[in-house]
């Protein structure tokens, strides 16, 4: 989250007052402990955070029927970041982000044992680039962006591409720009101690992006080498800006299922909701694969914003003998800036699952919510 105008504020007021008071009383010379004082003050580390409700009714033909609930779905979050200029043109760089605070599951020490780090890294950027170590979003992650991780405020029910490098152990690298295009690199360091079965693992992400004016496309991959399914993920996205109003933009993402990891940790009848077959790790596990491809409209006007996607996605392989899911998602979103440091929403979603003759099942979810930054 960007330091909003407010907070930004009522740190320069904290900062200056009591400089200001003190330069009062003293003859004009030492008027420079102003100065020196606000250039302390902007070397601390930024504090940032945010919390989060969201109330959400949901409703599921043939698995469980209708569900609500007023929840954050660990989504706050606190984090501290810093820079600062080590050599002439270099800057250091770090962040700690932690989440899943759960203000809303109870008053009981037990019901925050989840808080968990989100973001931890740090790193150096120059005219070379920008190259970090530690846990972050990994760049086929950022790169193809697709409505499961971004853009929609809640959208736990839209579709994941099928990458599974990430978020942990990773060093990446993002290059400076080349006339609009940027290359971008991820290793992860999956080392024995941590898999526990005595192998050493690097699996990697490349991606290219070029951008142009109003236009910009990228090229992705991930291999995998981590995951039981290590058949390669390759993406594609095109944004484009009509104005200053109207932004659109179209992804796609692909993976060869695996029939042998596939027939094991696919089960018949998995909710295809809330199994998330295609979210990181999960996708790995399952082996089924995937093609999934997502269009998306974002109109802006005033302190207001408004988002309508489609999706569709296809395993790849069928697992469990039941058929290949087939399944479409369309969601809605409002969202209202109602100042700098909050905002409140209403998201709407209709997906359809269909996997042979197993299920044919419709699901529909309202969420209202709102979030307040600081």
């Amino acid at each position: 989250m960007k330091k909003t105008a407010l907070a930004s504020a009522i740190a320069a007021s904290m900062a200056v007052a009591p400089a200001l008071v003190s330069a009062a009383n003293v003859v004009p010379e030492t008027g420079s402990e102003v100065s020196r004082l606000a250039a302390r003050m902007d070397a601390l580390p930024e504090i940032y955070g945010n919390v989060q409700m969201i109330y959400t009714n949901a409703d599921q033909e043939g698995f469980g029927g209708s569900r609500s609930q007023l929840t954050d779905y660990g989504y706050s979050t606190l984090g501290v970041r810093h820079s600062h200029e080590i050599l002439p043109g270099v800057e250091a760089f770090g962040k700690l982000e932690l989440q899943r605070f759960s203000p809303t599951e109870g008053t009981e020490k037990s019901s925050n044992t989840s808080i968990q780090v989100d973001e931890a890294y740090f790193g150096i950027r120059g005219d070379f680039g920008e190259v970090w170590v530690g846990s972050d979003d990994s760049q086929y992650e950022v790169l193809i962006g697709d409505y499961g991780n971004w853009y929609y405020e809640v959208a736990q029910s839209n579709f994941y591409a099928n990458w599974t490098t990430g978020e942990d152990d990773l060093i990446q690298y993002v290059s400076p720009s080349f006339g609009g295009l940027t290359l971008h690199g991820v290793v992860q360091i999956d080392g024995s101690t941590e898999r526990g079965d005595g192998q050493n693992r690097y699996p990697y992400q490349l991606g290219v992006k070029y951008q142009r004016d109003r236009f910009a496309l990228v090229l992705a991959m991930d291999s995998n080498d981590g995951a039981a399914n290590n058949e390669n993920t390759y993406g594609a996205r095109v944004d484009y800006t009509v104005n200053s109003a109207l932004s659109l933009n179209a992804f796609y993402s692909t993976q060869k299922g695996d029939e042998a990891v596939a027939a094991v940790g696919e089960g018949v009848r998995d909710n295809p909701v809330t199994s998330f077959e295609s979210y990181g790790t999960v996708a790995g596990s399952t082996g089924l694969g995937e093609n999934l491809f997502g269009v998306q409209g974002i109109y802006a006007i005033g302190a207001s914003r408004f988002t309508l996607s489609y999706e569709m996605e296809k395993d790849d392989v069928d697992g469990a003998g039941d058929g290949k899911r087939e399944s479409t998602n369309i969601t809605a979103q409002a969202l209202h800036n109602v100042s700098d440091n909050l905002y409140v929403y209403v998201e709407a979603l209709r997906r359809n699952d269909k996997e042979g003759n197993t299920y044919d099942s419709d699901y529909n979810e309202l969420n209202i919510g709102g979030a307040y930054l600081f």
